[in-house]
């Protein structure tokens, strides 16, 4: 039988995460829960990866509600995936934890480490599975670098560099000046993601310094004595009409890799063999909606992207954002 799942929040990537469940063939899409009117008007246009491909009319066909506990007493989830805004992210995982229900939380995390801890503590107190959404830790090219940087199969990681731009946010609530200044910005929009995959494959570094920060743009390096490795992340709020674009080139003792999303189907590997390509394919989103629900099923934690881990990363990005220049 599948399980239930809602999903709390229809803006842009409450629109992906509906998608998802719907592709899904252990989920069942039961309900989406969002207090705004209109919620289906221009969903095709949302976000900054262009057409969704959405099968808009399946999804106008699922039950709206305008409370988690309307539906939770009409149609009686699992799980809910929750994207809203980043200030109501602790409230609404709370009352879904304490309403026995598993959690996919979308990132960042929440914005107060005493916030995570409590919902982490909450979460093994009810036995309920509790994941934030770090989609990158999922994503096909991504997931080959995480691997050869563990397994060292081009030997050692010397350096790292990742880039990650795109339009400023113009649709949804980022339309709305007082909810923007409470997600955190770039740092906590796009960086993040780079920050997260970057502690998850190397942990805690010895060394960060901004090198750049001028508006919504950063540049950060990461340093680790233990390896001699040097990150660099480069990224943030372009013009509006600008398109996202997301790379990464790694320099192994015997070899690099480089990816760019504007190429998204080839990685380019080169050694003292020659260049090689390595064709990919998947989707992020796809395959950390099949994980989550592979845990929900077995009961199994996400090893593979732990709440504590993410709470480490808002960990470091506060420590970036108390040390930039103001």
């Amino acid at each position: 039988m599948k399980k239930k799942m809602a999903v709390i929040g229809f803006g842009f990537m409450g629109v992906v995460h509906a998608k998802n469940i719907l592709l899904n063939e252990t989920l069942e899409l039961c309900a989406i829960i969002d207090n705004r009117k209109n919620i289906f008007d221009g969903i095709e246009k949302t976000g900054n990866s262009g057409s969704l491909d959405l099968p808009v009319e399946r999804l106008k066909q699922v039950p709206v509600y305008k409370s988690l506990e309307e539906c939770v007493a009409k149609d009686k989830p699992d799980a809910v995936s929750i994207c809203v805004p980043l200030f109501m992210h602790y409230e609404l995982a709370k009352k879904a934890l304490t309403l026995d229900l598993d959690v996919l939380l979308e990132k960042p995390f929440c914005p107060e480490i005493e916030q995570c801890q409590e919902l982490i503590d909450l979460a093994n107190e009810k036995n309920k599975i509790l994941m934030v959404a770090h989609c990158i830790r999922f994503a096909p090219a991504w997931e080959f670098l995480a691997d050869c940087i563990k397994d060292r199969r081009y030997g050692r990681l010397k350096l790292l560099s990742t880039t990650r731009m795109g339009g400023e946010p113009t649709w949804g609530v980022w339309q709305d000046e007082k909810i923007k200044k409470t997600c955190g910005g770039s740092l906590l929009d796009m960086l993040i993601h780079d920050i997260d995959f970057v502690n998850s494959c190397l942990g805690n570094s010895d060394d960060i310094k901004i090198n750049l920060k001028s508006d919504e743009y950063w540049e950060l390096c990461f340093g680790y004595n233990n390896d001699n490795t040097k990150v660099s992340i480069k990224g943030g709020f372009l013009h509006r009409h600008s398109v996202f674009a997301s790379e990464y080139a790694a320099t192994f003792e015997c070899g690099s890799i480089r990816f760019n999303s504007l190429q998204p189907g080839v990685i380019h590997i080169g050694t003292d063999s020659g260049p090689e390509l390595v064709n990919i394919s998947g989707d992020l989103y796809s395959n950390e909606l099949n994980y989550f629900s592979n845990c929900i099923e077995s009961r199994k934690k996400p090893e593979k992207c732990m709440p504590h881990d993410s709470m480490k990363t808002i960990e470091i990005c506060q420590k970036i954002r108390n040390s930039a220049p103001q």
